[in-house]
């Protein structure tokens, strides 16, 4: 994704962290214009990114996000992971699936439980 195709999001009063995400911008827009709509209800993951609800496409999105949450490039996971920059971007969109080794590798590194990639 080009930097101009995305937004940034930035909640505050978390923690005392605020936190971040990249969002493709028409994702951006959509949540815009529904928090706008609806200040005082939560928003579905599946209304985010409905890529949540396709089984086959869940793993992906769970990891882009997971990426995105530790503020990893694809580049810098990839070398941690041992693998071709290309091969995380194949995973990331869905095109190569997540075998259980690669998941148990991505749990320890994104902090999370590997059967979310699967």
């Amino acid at each position: 994704m080009r930097p101009t195709e995305e937004v940034t999001i930035v909640f505050k009063g978390l923690g005392n962290k605020p936190l971040t995400y990249a969002l493709p911008r028409v994702v951006g827009e959509e949540l815009h214009a529904y928090l706008v709509t609806r200040t005082k209800d939560s928003v579905p993951a599946e209304k985010v990114l409905p890529e949540l609800a396709d089984d086959t496409l869940r793993p992906a999105a769970m990891l882009r996000g997971l990426r995105y949450r530790e503020n990893l490039t694809q580049k810098a996971l990839a070398d941690t992971l041992g693998i071709r920059q290309h091969h995380l971007s194949e995973m990331e969109t869905g095109k190569r699936p997540i075998g259980k080794e690669m998941a148990r590798k991505l749990a320890k590194i994104l902090r999370t439980d590997w059967r979310i990639f699967l």
